[in-house]
């Protein structure tokens, strides 16, 4: 039994030709039902896109009853990539999946949906016996996870799989960061900016001092933290009366992250202070809006469980030297763990996504296929 290599490579180029970035997956959704139908599964379509701003209808998942008895493995991947990923002409160069330069590839997360579809494909072709298997394939994981969050795990029956994403298959990741989103609302007043610039309060002013206050970037090994997009001004002549901020701040140190927000906040409230001045006899001051949000939660899944033995082993089987890992950025696996399910990450050959530089080794791919379709023919748990 093996991997038809030219078979999933072709079904990856035709992936490639969907547009379907994050709030718009209506398209690659519909793929994915009629892939996975066509394959005997058992699909069923969530309503998570009537909770978000999305085209699609809500995340997909399948099921396929196998040959023994076991509890089911689940195999997942994300809907939606990032763009430009419109006209996507994607070739074969040097070992490599590329582009023309002018868009993604979308290998994030398509070569993760390519090789879900081939190893159920290999399986069912073949006369071996494998166990249940379960598909969960998300939206707007690039946009937010919001997919996973209104994720509808009532259809799954198993609690243990991989999430086929990130780069290389020589790391398994089990801990990714805590992440908040902020966004920070500065309300100064306006005032003639060549006229009487002293009766005004400059929101942009306030946001420059609070910055100058904060510690951002690298804060600690664990921790970061960015201010990314700045909204505000209405003319070069008016004293900017009104800024929006939006950042985010995440960590592995949950101590460190709910300190690093109060500092960021404290920063804000004493530029707020520094700010109040009296104007004609009366007082004004600044007023700041700090809102936060999750982002998603910490995923911390311990390397002593058998099934990231399980995975490790059958890496060793492959001559893959593949170690458990932790990483800076979130995956759905950080919100599908809140929801009982246990996904570590496993990586699938593409490098330098979200660029449209972004290209697909396909050794690694080819290798990655290998290896998943051997986790799961071999899986049993009752």
């Amino acid at each position: 039994m093996k991997i038809n290599y030219d078979r999933m490579m072709k079904q990856f180029i035709e992936m490639t030709k969907i547009d379907a970035t994050s709030y718009e997956e209506l398209p690659m959704q519909q793929y994915m039902e009629k892939e996975l139908k066509k394959l005997g599964g058992k699909v069923y379509v969530d309503d998570a896109g009537k909770k978000f701003k999305t085209t699609a209808k809500g995340n997909v998942m399948a099921r396929f009853p196998g040959t023994v008895k076991s509890k089911p493995f689940i195999l997942g991947a994300h809907l939606d990539t990032v763009a430009p990923c419109k006209n996507v002409k994607a070739s074969i160069k040097n070992g490599k999946v590329v582009t023309d330069g002018t868009t993604v590839l979308g290998a994030d997360d398509r070569a993760g949906l390519a090789i879900i579809l081939e190893v159920i494909r290999t399986l069912k072709e073949s006369k071996e016996d494998y166990p249940p298997i379960e598909v969960a394939c998300t939206l707007c994981e690039e946009g937010g996870m919001y997919g996973a969050k209104f994720f509808d795990a009532s259809f799954l029956q198993g609690k243990e799989g991989i999430i086929l994403d990130d780069q290389t298959p020589k790391e398994l990741i089990v801990n990714a960061p805590k992440a908040y989103i902020f966004e920070i609302k500065i309300t100064g007043k306006a005032s003639h900016a060549g006229v009487s610039p002293e009766k005004g309060i400059s929101a942009l002013e306030v946001a420059a001092k609070a910055i100058s206050m904060m510690k951002l970037g690298r804060i600690d090994k664990l921790t970061v933290a960015n201010l990314g997009i700045i909204k505000g001004g209405t003319g070069t002549n008016i004293v900017m009366p009104e800024l929006v901020l939006e950042g985010e701040a995440r960590s592995r140190n949950l101590p460190a992250l709910e300190k690093q927000v109060k500092h960021m906040k404290e920063c804000f409230k004493k530029a707020e202070k520094l700010f109040t001045k009296k104007v004609d006899g009366k007082t004004i001051k600044p007023k700041i809006e700090f809102r936060q949000e999750l982002k998603y939660p910490l995923l911390n899944i311990s390397p002593k469980l058998p099934l990231i033995k399980y995975i490790l082993s059958r890496a060793k089987a492959h001559k893959i030297d593949m170690e458990t890992k932790s990483c800076g950025g979130g995956f759905d696996s950080n919100v599908l763990a809140s929801k009982g399910l246990i996904m570590p990450i496993i990586g699938i050959g593409y490098y330098d996504n979200h660029t449209v530089k972004e290209w697909l080794d396909i050794k690694e791919f080819n290798k990655t296929a290998d290896l998943t379709l051997d986790i799961v023919k071999n899986y049993r748990k009752q």
